[in-house]
């Protein structure tokens, strides 16, 4: 997929539905992510990053979700 500096247009109910998944997935993944927080592996490192991508960009977003406590040093 390739990466465009230009965000289409998005109406109010397609902004709320792309916030509401986005929340879920962090909150139900915010646990799995945690327990792996001192896993050295490349997997483990590259999915703590996106997790965290994703939290920063949901509180672009206006949402704050909570980072895991094993994770706040990274946050």
């Amino acid at each position: 997929m390739s990466e465009s500096s230009a965000l289409p247009e998005f109406t109010a109910p397609e902004l709320q539905a792309l916030r509401g998944a986005a929340v879920w997935y962090a909150k139900y993944h915010a646990a799995t992510i945690a327990r792996s927080a001192n896993d050295p592996a490349a997997y483990a490192v590259a999915e703590r990053e996106e997790y965290l991508d994703l939290v920063a960009a949901l509180a672009k977003l206006g949402v704050r979700v909570r980072v895991p406590d094993a994770l706040q040093q990274a946050a």
